[in-house]
């Protein structure tokens, strides 16, 4: 029997939620559907991992070491300990961003398992990354990179083709070994599931915002603000997730004293049930985004499988995943998303004619189209390593 390549996420911060994003669906899918043996190695941050006994069965996870001063992008002791002493089990090290946190660990990795694979997954703010160029240190910085990419890393993705042009630019040793791989859905998960997107007719009068109700970030209060400007007919706005204390107090006043859209506003509270969550999709004809800022934005990817129009701020991942505004609106200010707010609620938008592109390009964000990429990426490494 052929023996299992051990594929290793090291990512000392995850929590239940990054069990069902990349963190964790990533492994967890090279596992069950390309025959790796996989596991997430992280501090033990909260009590439960529930996903781990339901989404992600079959991956396993290694607690460290409890330490108490650990944050994340710092050094950990305790993943330096646990890397000194697997690391010649690990056939591929797989870690993420660009942090000096992950290229020392990727470096301790290399050096005690010279023939394993290291594949960094950046998840890279291009337009932070962009901003350093005015500091002293970058021209240095760029420097670093470029050698510990050609010298230490073997496989490197990133999520958004903006990021991935200007990254093959400012760092050329990234160059062919630079991937493209979005942030997907677990397809085969919801099609095993039974979970199958309505028709465009069957959907409601629903807009849906999903995630962190209230976190500072998201800006949920644009959206409600812009709901009180527009009047919302008989559509409704379901806030779909945990709320925010201060939020759901500033929230309560507000709609209070905007009574024409209190009756029109869902609060879900968490939902852990992802049937449930993904009922929220299928039901709404919209999905608005107000975030101030999003790395790549799986709630998009989310509400694209169900055909939904996309409503998002200018964050970095809005015009990829709005295929540069062919299936969503980019809205800048409260004003236009109140003037998109009313057209849609009042009939002059009519969203359905965007279901089945939205659904069609839907598909370029599933893990079942994105992964083959990287398993062939990390197999030719692998392989290579044999000789």
């Amino acid at each position: 029997m052929k023996e299992k390549k051990r594929f290793v996420t090291l990512f000392p911060p995850a929590a239940n939620v990054h069990l069902l994003k990349d963190v964790g669906m990533l492994p967890y899918i090279l596992y069950r559907d390309y025959g790796y043996r996989s596991t997430l190695v992280c501090f033990r941050n909260e009590a439960a991992y529930p996903a781990v006994e339901r989404e992600v069965k079959g991956l396993e996870i290694h607690f460290l070491p409890e330490e108490k001063n650990y944050a994340f992008g710092r050094i950990s002791r305790q993943a330096v300990a646990y890397l000194r002493k697997q690391a010649k089990e690990i056939d591929v090290l797989n870690l993420y961003h660009n942090t000096q946190e992950t290229l020392l660990y990727g470096f301790i990795y290399k050096l005690f398992n010279p023939r394993g694979v290291l594949y960094i997954k950046l998840d890279i703010n291009i337009e932070r990354f962009d901003a350093q160029k005015t500091q002293r240190v970058h021209a240095w910085r760029l420097k670093g990179y470029n050698w510990f990419f050609r010298q230490v890393a073997d496989v490197v993705s990133c999520e958004l083709p903006s990021a991935f042009d200007y990254l093959e630019e400012a760092i050329p040793s990234l160059r062919g070994k630079l991937l493209l791989l979005p942030n997907g859905i677990d397809d085969k998960a919801m099609e095993e599931q039974g979970v199958k997107p309505l028709p465009a007719g069957k959907k409601e009068k629903l807009i849906v915002a999903v995630g962190r109700i209230g976190a500072p970030e998201k800006n949920h209060e644009m959206l409600l603000r812009a709901a009180a400007q527009a009047g919302l007919g008989d559509w409704k706005i379901a806030l779909v997730g945990p709320v925010d204390e201060a939020f759901g107090k500033w929230s309560e006043s507000f709609l209070s004293s905007h009574p024409s859209v209190r009756d029109r506003v869902i609060f879900t509270g968490p939902i852990a049930d992802r049937a449930e969550l993904y009922g929220w999709y299928n039901r709404a004809r919209v999905c608005c985004l107000t975030s101030r800022y999003e790395s790549f934005g799986l709630v998009l990817v989310e509400a694209l499988y169900f055909g939904n129009y996309l409503l998002t701020t200018p964050v970095p991942p809005a015009t990829f995943l709005t295929d540069s505004e062919r299936v969503g609106r980019i809205v800048r200010t409260e004003e236009e998303l109140a003037e998109m707010l009313e057209r849609i609620a009042g009939g002059a938008f009519d969203t359905e004619p965007f279901y089945e592109p939205a659904r069609k390009y839907s598909e370029r964000f599933r893990w079942s189209a994105i992964l083959p990429r990287l398993d062939r990426a990390l197999r030719t490494c692998l392989d290579l390593r044999k000789k």
